[in-house]
């Protein structure tokens, strides 16, 4: 089943570089480190919901997440 690419249920991450927050899929967030977002960057936090002030409402939002990933 292809349901992931309609589910835009997405965890916030925030890699270990900068505060930029990324996309993580639910399934890959609800698993154990490591993390990926959808834009292939690793995140050694993932805390909250993409669509929160985490994730799309964060002081920086990774663009090709918020592409990806539309809240």
């Amino acid at each position: 089943m292809l349901g992931v690419m309609t589910n835009p249920a997405h965890a916030a991450g925030r890699d270990q570089e900068s505060e930029r927050a990324h996309a993580v899929p639910r399934e890959a967030a609800d698993g154990p480190p490591p993390w990926v977002a959808v834009c292939g960057s690793p995140v050694a936090v993932v805390q909250g919901s993409w669509a929160g002030r985490r994730g799309l409402g964060s002081a920086a939002p990774c663009p090709e997440c918020a592409r990806r990933a539309p809240g």
